[in-house]
């Protein structure tokens, strides 16, 4: 009886009843910055040991959760050139062509989208949809900073992204990575 009232309600008022649904059906908020939420925890138990205090490992944790830095807190990535015939994947979206590269790649390889989310710690905000790994190779000495991935706090999953393969971002400007790259192969992943 209030199913067919409701719909009833939003038949009369619909964009009302949508409204209302979709608060009432949307999973509770979660505070990422909140040193008990799903991310903090594991956060704090695989790192925080690694700092001199608890409120320097919160310290450390809240910086993560707000800079979003590709590198872990440790590490300071070096300046590298990769050299011609160097092979890389790299997990492309949907809409995403693989004549448009983004700025970081990886020596290692892509299984998955799960892989790609956790090992290298790639947000939904950043990338969605993840449809397809390709496999570049250099073709021109090119720039780049070297180094593993460090963890990220997705707010949107209200997870921790592990990170840990390796990475390096490109130093050239997007629209000529292309001029330093040859397309390999392209497969789908899931």
């Amino acid at each position: 009886m209030i199913l067919r009232k409701l719909t009833v309600e939003c038949l009369a008022a619909a964009s009302l009843c949508f409204a209302s649904t979709a608060w009432a059906e949307a999973p509770a908020a979660c505070d990422v910055k909140d040193m008990a939420s799903a991310p903090a925890v594991p956060w704090m138990h695989e790192n925080g040991w690694r700092y001199a205090s608890p409120s320097a490992a919160q310290a450390a944790y809240l910086a993560l959760v707000t800079g979003n830095s590709p590198w872990p807190d440790w590490f300071v990535p070096a300046v590298s050139v990769l050299q011609p015939g160097a092979v890389f994947e790299m997990a492309l979206s949907s809409t995403q062509p693989d004549d448009h590269p983004g700025g970081f790649g990886t020596f290692d390889w892509i299984d998955s989208v799960a892989e790609v989310r956790n090992d290298l710690a790639v947000l939904q905000a950043w990338k969605p949809d993840v449809q397809r790994v390709t496999t570049y190779r250099v073709s021109l000495a090119m720039p780049v900073m070297v180094g593993p991935i460090g963890p990220q706090v997705d707010p949107s999953t209200c997870r921790l992204l592990e990170g840990r393969y390796s990475q390096f971002q490109m130093l050239v400007p997007a629209q000529d990575r292309m001029k330093y790259l040859v397309i390999v192969s392209s497969r789908p992943i899931q």
